[in-house]
């Protein structure tokens, strides 16, 4: 069942960005001739109205890649907000499926969405600057050789960040879900007590991870300098394996706990009315 959950997310987010991702695409490649064109010829051969014209369409560019970023995040509050507490809240919760399994759909279209969004603004930079085929194909192997001068770490490292970010990005899709939620509990203005959810539970996190973290370096203080260089002789990718692994373990720990009481909150205290 939450394979046709998926499919029905999926063609709403297909309707959405029908048209956005081509355009951003479209723009990056006009900018490639008009944009990329004045870097090559100095910007004095084509005059002053194509220079306006190249700024203007440089701009369009960007307004698009902004719109793209918004209308992605808007999407996620909306896939959300509308599908499981709004109209078609009525419909999904009746359907005969477990209600984490429509929190992981909308999770999952919605860190699709954003994935896809990042990916075609990256490969529309790379379509406007104009880097030489010979270069990019360059690019690869020289990238790989110098990851592999490294050893395992070279490697290790990239993935650990991406994994990061992943983490990261499922964290902020549940800290927004489990704001609505909680707004929605309300009778009245459930939108305005959704955004203040939503900075409670910031500060709260933001509140409990400092604490944490100054508490733990003043009761061990100078046992954690001596336990981590001297002992273990920790060195510079030690450092960062440790550090990325913990903020890792963190933003898990916290996307776990919005998880739990999104789900709580749908499965027990839903108040579609």
């Amino acid at each position: 069942m939450l394979g046709k959950l998926l499919k029905y997310d999926f063609r709403s987010m297909g309707k959405q960005f029908a048209f956005v991702w081509p355009a951003v695409l479209v723009l990056a490649l006009v900018n490639r001739f008009t944009f990329g064109g004045l870097f090559r010829e100095g910007g004095a051969d084509i005059g002053l109205p194509g220079q306006l014209a190249t700024g203007l369409t440089f701009l369009v560019y960007w307004a698009v890649i902004l719109a793209t970023m918004v209308l992605t995040l808007v999407f996620i509050i909306q896939r959300f907000f509308k599908g499981l507490l709004g109209d078609e809240g009525y419909l999904m919760h009746t359907l005969p499926v477990k209600t984490w399994q429509l929190i992981v759909s909308k999770l999952i279209c919605g860190m699709t969405a954003c994935i896809i969004s990042v990916l075609v603004a990256l490969l529309s930079v790379l379509i406007i600057i104009p880097v030489p085929t010979a270069d990019l194909l360059d690019f690869w192997p020289e990238l790989f050789r110098a990851l592999g001068s490294q050893g395992v770490n070279g490697f290790l490292a990239p993935l650990e960040l991406l994994l990061l970010i992943l983490v990261s990005l499922v964290q902020c899709c549940l800290h927004l879900y489990l704001a609505m939620a909680i707004g929605h509990l309300f009778g009245k203005n459930r939108i305005v007590m959704s955004v203040v959810a939503f900075l409670a539970i910031n500060f709260v996190v933001s509140f409990l991870f400092s604490s944490a973290f100054f508490s733990f370096v003043s009761l061990l203080g100078e046992q954690v300098t001596e336990l981590v260089y001297d002992r273990m002789e920790m060195s510079v990718w030690g450092v960062w394996h440790s550090a990325v692994g913990l903020m890792i373990l963190g933003s898990a720990a916290a996307a776990a706990v919005y998880f739990f009481f999104t789900e709580r909150i749908l499965r027990r205290r839903l108040n579609l009315e």
